[in-house]
């Protein structure tokens, strides 16, 4: 029997010593448990060849080794759901040849950075897509309009948060302000505007999921955060903020999303910078500040 198989790269394995309840439910488990599928991960392949194929992965900043498992068995499955692009690409190179006709979902974040736009136009390995779902609206626009989708073919949907493990916390409020995540943060404009004023910031510099860099010279009142911060611990900041603030780069996609739910379902007072990636996600005035 042919079952769904949701790809995926760093798989957050739950430690069998570790009560659910210490880190929030990720999505790709719930739609595996909900569809009865398959999860393909690479956290399990220790060889020499694996660890070379991840450096790989590493510096290209795709996903080709949980790419490459998947392809190996893929007429096992009657579809496929990529979590991001990083994934879906490679499948659809190393599927290119093959022709299998297994529908293939696409979670698509970022479809018109330069190396994609580039990437399409030389080889249109996006033909292989069957269904791209967003989760902002310029994105998916950007599918229909420049990437030939039909509309039929592009769904935007809200992405995600763990309301169960991100909620209020009975905890007294610090004095600090708080900021989080790495990807298109603007974070010289909000130490700029503090750097005369007495008030704390905390900003937590740190994400699995970004590549960006970011400075860390600061005034006094500034304190980054670097280091890896357990889910536990990125609630307690959370919850011990007076605010949160997220300033961000003018982007077309959803960037600072996780951030911005995380803040919203901890009911903390939040302020965005207005940018049309994010702008799904804010009302002004009622869900937050712009």
């Amino acid at each position: 029997m042919q079952i769904p198989l949701v790809l995926v790269g760093d798989y957050v394995a739950l430690n069998p010593k570790t009560a659910l309840f210490e880190r929030p439910r990720q999505d790709y488990e719930e739609i595996v448990r909900f569809l009865g599928g398959e999860l393909c991960c690479t956290n399990h392949h220790h060889t020499p060849f694996f660890s070379f194929v991840r450096r790989i992965d590493k510096r290209l900043k795709i996903d080709l080794l949980a790419a490459f498992l998947a392809s190996q068995h893929i007429s096992r499955y009657n579809s496929v759901l990529s979590t991001s692009e990083k994934l879906a690409i490679p499948l659809a190179m190393l599927s290119y040849f093959k022709r299998v006709p297994v529908p293939h979902v696409v979670i698509a974040h970022k479809l018109s950075s330069g190396l994609k736009t580039s990437l399409f136009r030389t080889w249109p390995l996006h033909h292989q897509f069957h269904h791209i779902i967003s989760v902002c609206r310029p994105q998916a626009e950007y599918a229909v309009t420049r990437l030939g989708f039909t509309k039929e073919q592009v769904d935007f949907i809200y992405d995600k948060v763990d309301h169960l493990f991100f909620c209020p916390q009975n905890k007294p409020v610090d004095d600090y302000i708080l900021a989080v995540g790495m990807e298109q943060r603007d974070y010289p404009t909000l130490t700029q505007a503090l750097e005369d004023t007495d008030i704390r910031v905390v900003i937590l510099a740190k994400s699995p999921w970004s590549s960006h860099q970011v400075r860390t010279e600061t005034a006094a009142n500034v304190t980054y955060v670097t280091k890896r911060l357990s889910y536990l611990e990125l609630r307690d900041l959370y919850a011990r903020a007076r605010m949160v603030v997220i300033p961000l780069n003018n982007v077309d996609y959803a960037a600072g999303v996780n951030s911005v739910l995380e803040a919203m379902a901890m009911a903390k007072p939040l302020v965005v910078t207005q940018t049309s990636g994010i702008d799904d996600y804010l009302r002004a005035d009622e869900t937050g500040l712009f």
